[in-house]
């Protein structure tokens, strides 16, 4: 059987690693498969290629049997000669009736989604194409080959118990509760501290600083409780090894985003020991639970923002859907329970980490590729 792949898997981003791990994972089921790129960002963005999707990228064939498309739906082709058209679709928000993309998706073969919440949001925005729950996958010999690396942080912060964000600074990952939370929960002789790992799209590295720390003292500020909790910020791009590296360093992942199909940093957070608090009615609490981490209870509230997806020509993020606001003040508890567990119940912060670690295995390009091709 021969496939094709299309998708972002060029660009440096979360998408383009989404679109590599799907790749790597179908080539386990499926040696002949070619692999053409598609860009949302502008191509001087794009990474050097590894080899297998080099390799992927170089192969053609006669004919395909199947096409596998990781994209919006307005940029996803149906092509009749083909045997089986997938749509792999990351939604974050719930309900897209009102979209066109429910014609272009209801005219798929099968749809792929992440999570169970992307399903649940497939059948609610009435697209009737079968759908699949497959989760996003992680090189897991490659985090196993770089257990040790550690990110240089200040020394301050290596010595306490570490908080940390990683997600682009938009308005979907919340990054404002956060702040919240962190100066709410924990006393300035508690010795915690909070790591920000970001990024502005469209900005380089000393801009996104600049717009991230303005934006945080503004936050501050409007919180009117006087002295505040200082926070680290990293906005440099950091190789694979080094991500793994910050995971390393730090000690609880905390992601309050209104919506995540799937959040590969939650997972790597989670399979290092690194007992991640998220968002309920997301993506996330596929792999995170109560047992191996914490979830922060939400509310459902529509999409109204003043970031668009792209461009206005993609219509999915409106007040037509909705997606999940957290309760700070849960996240406030959570961030404290993991603090006081680690201090005071560190037999049962122990066990909570082990239980993420033994949740490895399911992430495997083998153990999604299974799926993705049975």
């Amino acid at each position: 059987m021969n496939g094709l792949f299309i998708g972002p898997y060029r660009q440096n981003d979360g998408w383009g690693a989404s679109a590599r791990d799907y790749i790597k994972s179908i080539l386990t089921k499926m040696p002949n498969l070619s692999a053409r790129p598609y860009y949302y960002t502008h191509q001087q963005d794009s990474i050097e290629l590894d080899p297998v999707i080099k390799m992927c990228e170089d192969a053609s064939f006669d004919k395909y049997d199947i096409v596998y498309q990781e994209l919006l739906p307005q940029s996803m082709a149906i092509t009749k000669s083909i045997k089986k058209n997938v749509g792999i679709f990351n939604m974050e928000i719930t309900d897209i009736g009102a979209s066109i993309s429910q014609s272009i998706l209801n005219n798929m073969d099968e749809i792929l989604v992440p999570s169970k919440q992307e399903a649940k949001s497939i059948k609610l925005s009435g697209i009737k194409t079968k759908c699949k729950v497959i989760s996003g996958a992680l090189d897991i010999p490659f985090i196993k080959q770089n257990l040790d690396h550690k990110l240089d942080l200040n020394p301050r912060i290596s010595k306490s118990f570490v908080f940390y964000f990683i997600g682009e600074f938009v308005e979907r990952k919340n990054l404002e509760d956060v702040i919240t939370a962190y100066n709410l929960a924990f006393r300035n002789n508690e010795n915690v501290s909070l790591v920000i790992k970001t990024s502005v799209p469209g900005r380089n590295s000393g801009e996104a600083a600049q717009v991230v720390r303005e934006a945080i003292e503004g936050h501050k500020k409007r919180m009117n409780i006087g002295k505040t909790r200082s926070e680290y910020i990293v906005t440099e791009r950091l190789s694979d090894q080094d991500m793994i590296g910050l995971h390393n360093v730090c000690d609880c992942f905390v992601m309050p985003s209104y919506g995540e199909a799937f959040c590969r940093p939650a997972a790597e957070a989670l399979i290092l020991g690194n007992t991640p608090i998220v968002t309920a009615n997301t993506g996330m609490t596929d792999f995170v639970n109560k047992d191996n981490g914490f979830i922060i209870s939400s509310q459902k509230c529509p999409v109204i923002s003043g970031q668009r997806t792209l461009s206005e020509d993609f219509d999915i993020y409106n007040a037509n859907s909705h997606w999940y606001r957290p309760n700070v003040y849960v996240m406030i508890d959570h961030m404290r329970k993991v603090f006081e567990m680690y201090k005071k119940e560190r037999s049962a912060y122990e066990i909570k980490q082990g239980l993420g670690r033994d949740c490895m295995d399911q992430f495997t390009y083998e153990a999604i590729g299974k799926k993705i091709c049975n």
